[in-house]
């Protein structure tokens, strides 16, 4: 049995097609992939409209899989010659389209007609789930079972599916409300250390109110002209008193109220007419979403303790609760709820500012779900990045808690409950693993930090930015490139630092130049720390490597900028802001340059024509490098310092 069926075991129960629409006459008529008249996407689907329930078989169709009786369907895995396999990098028609096409271009046509057979049994799979694709079922049955030898049914299946999932593409693409956030040059704000009054004086300015009220059209249009157009704002709650963390103000995870405006910050108000200023230069806004954890004070665990992880206290020891638990008052009774939690490479660790959050409770996940709509509904916020999503999902939180959950995941509930009436909304998963679920789930973008084992591989980008291996960084390139190109999926959030990592000057030292450079000359969605373009870093070392730390007082000293960091963003920004102007929308390929110690990819204009070349050194060695396309039209033969890095356009 190859590898590949015994993927396929899943879907042994499938009944079979009957009825092909077509005939065998036909066939090379439709379907030889140089046809412009792809096949119709959805049966009926001109009557019955357009919903999010579609656009959610739309995009597991493409990239997620779904299930087959209640059981993923996995990425399509290719038998090669010589006894190998390969595994495609997500399932849906997106994935194995891409793959099938990557291994026909290096291998050969016949290294992968071999596979035929498997083709048609995964493809009548991934399109068994839902009526409306019965017709396409039909016609792959027809090619299937014509008279056509083996290298022709090929050719006709594959330009089939290219026809078909190319309709899907083109559909989503008009009807995903929630895409612009794949694109979105994200600036990150931390509005309590971030001293507008002292960036005012540095600029020559005059602070004259609160965050919110003085954060200007000024300010905004300074960070749009630098090719920014998302505002992530960090730390906008009111934050716990009850066993607070250091000195600086606690930290801004630890919520005591999920639905309120910090009022060191401003008020609803103020937060409101910020958002509207946002929207009137073109910006979006997103803030987070904290649904793991609230603080140890919370209104919702003064609402109903039930809402959370916990039990009545032992009443022979009620202040004396066991490790990861604390005690609370409520209703004449004391309890022993757990503080939030989180799974460390199998052991349980706890956040002792917080408390857990329980999923198990169905009023718990309609409250939150509540307070999610209330953002949007109150103040127009465009979008949330969830913080410690992963942690959230079904599979991890049974295991942290031992509770009992509903089958459906909470974040999916949460998506589309949100989208059901606000289809626009951007939802960011930060995450460490748990990839493919959250896909599902509805996710847009997730956090490209770390390598995650998965059917197809994952490789983070900033870990492999800061191995400074060519190889590894390789990897990420085409991961992230694929990732880019498809529709249906989430896409990956490359950045160099956020508000839980180091400065990148520590994790990248001489380095740090070369990989923010081919980070933020990459087309999609790239987050940046504001502070990072003067060199900011103010760590409370030994207890808390952030570069602006949480645990004790932190203001950004922008009067004191490092000329040489403040001259190179500003010299990259304008770089990659022309760069995506020119291009327009971009695929990206990875380049080959790991044998001679460098790494860097292909930027090709969607529009024809135009090609970009972004290449950089992660050693302390001179290397040479060379990339010659020359059916592209692209040829370049030259140096690179130790750490350098270069743009060529052709």
């Amino acid at each position: 049995m190859s590898g590949t069926l015994g993927l396929l075991l899943l879907f042994a129960a499938l009944s079979p097609v009957h009825g092909a629409a077509i005939t065998a006459e036909s066939l090379g008529a439709l379907f030889d992939g140089s046809s412009s008249r792809a096949p119709a996407v959805f049966l009926g689907a001109r009557s019955q409209g357009w919903d999010y329930r579609r656009l959610r078989l739309t995009k597991d169709l493409l990239s997620n899989g779904g299930t087959f009786q209640t059981r993923p369907i996995l990425p399509f895995t290719f038998n090669l010659e010589g006894g190998g396999s390969f595994t495609a990098p997500s399932a849906g028609l997106e994935g194995f389209l891409y793959a099938e096409r990557r291994l026909a271009k290096e291998n050969g046509q016949a290294s992968v007609v071999r596979n035929l057979d498997d083709y048609f049994k995964y493809l009548d799979a991934l399109l068994s789930r839902d009526d409306s694709t019965r017709q396409a079922r039909a016609d792959m049955a027809a090619i299937r079972d014509s008279s056509a030898g083996q290298n022709e049914k090929y050719s006709k299946l594959i330009g089939y599916v290219t026809n078909y999932t190319d309709s899907l593409r083109r559909e989503l693409g008009r009807k995903d409300g929630s895409a612009w956030i794949k694109q979105a040059r994200i600036y990150e704000i931390f509005p309590r250390a971030y001293n507008l009054e002292g960036k005012r004086r540095a600029e020559g300015r005059a602070m004259s109110a609160g965050f919110f009220a003085d954060f200007g059209e000024r300010d905004l249009l300074a960070l749009k002209e630098q090719g920014f157009d998302t505002l992530w704002v960090m730390g906008i709650f009111p934050i716990g008193e009850r066993n607070r963390w250091g000195t600086g103000g606690g930290s801004p995870y630890s919520v005591k109220d999920h639905e309120a405006v910090n009022p060191e910050l401003g008020t609803p108000e103020e937060f409101r007419s910020f958002v509207r200023r946002a929207h009137s230069v073109g910006m979006k806004v997103i803030i987070d979403f904290i649904p793991n954890h609230t603080s140890m004070d919370s209104k919702l665990l003064a609402e109903d303790p039930a809402y959370f992880i916990g039990r009545e206290a032992d009443p022979s020891r009620p202040r004396s609760p066991p490790y990861g638990s604390f005690d609370y008052d409520a209703n004449g009774k004391t309890h022993w709820v757990s503080h939030g939690g989180y799974d460390n490479n199998g052991s349980k660790d706890y956040w002792v500012d917080t408390a857990q959050v329980n999923y198990g409770n169905p009023a718990m996940r309609r409250r939150m779900v509540g307070i999610v709509k209330d953002w949007v509904r109150l103040y127009g916020v465009d979008g949330f990045r969830v913080d410690i999503a992963y942690q959230v999902l079904n599979a991890y939180f049974a295991r942290n808690w031992g509770a009992r959950l509903p089958k459906r995941e909470f974040l999916e509930e949460l998506i589309t409950d949100v989208r059901a009436d606000h289809p626009g909304i951007g939802f960011i998963a930060e995450a460490y693993d748990g990839w493919d679920t959250l896909s599902s789930c509805g996710f847009d973008l997730i956090y490209g930090k770390n390598n995650i084992d998965r059917p197809g591989g994952h490789h983070g980008w900033f870990d492999a930015l800061a191995s400074r291996d060519p190889g590894w960084i390789r990897e990420a390139v085409r991961r992230t490139g694929f990732l880019h190109w498809q529709m249906g999926g989430a896409d990956m959030m490359d950045f160099v630092g956020n508000h839980d990592e180091a400065a990148p000057q520590r994790t990248f030292g001489p380095w740090t130049r070369g990989a923010s450079f081919l980070t933020l000359m990459m087309p999609g969605s790239v987050l940046f720390y504001g502070s990072q373009e003067i060199g900011y870093d103010k760590p409370n070392l030994g207890k808390e490597p952030k570069s602006i730390p949480f645990s004790v007082p932190a203001s950004v000293d922008w009067q004191n900028a490092d000329p040489d960091t403040k001259k190179f963003y500003d010299e990259t920004f304008a770089a990659a802001k022309s760069l995506h102007a020119w291009l327009g929308e971009s695929d990206l390929e990875a380049l080959d340059g790991a044998s001679s110690g460098w790494a860097g990819y292909l930027l090709t204009s969607r529009a024809g024509g135009k090609k970009a070349v972004v290449v950089a050194n992660p050693t302390p060695n001179r290397v040479s490098v060379r990339v010659s396309k020359p059916e592209l039209g692209v040829d370049y033969r030259g140096e690179l310092p130790p750490y350098g890095s270069v743009l060529l356009r052709f």
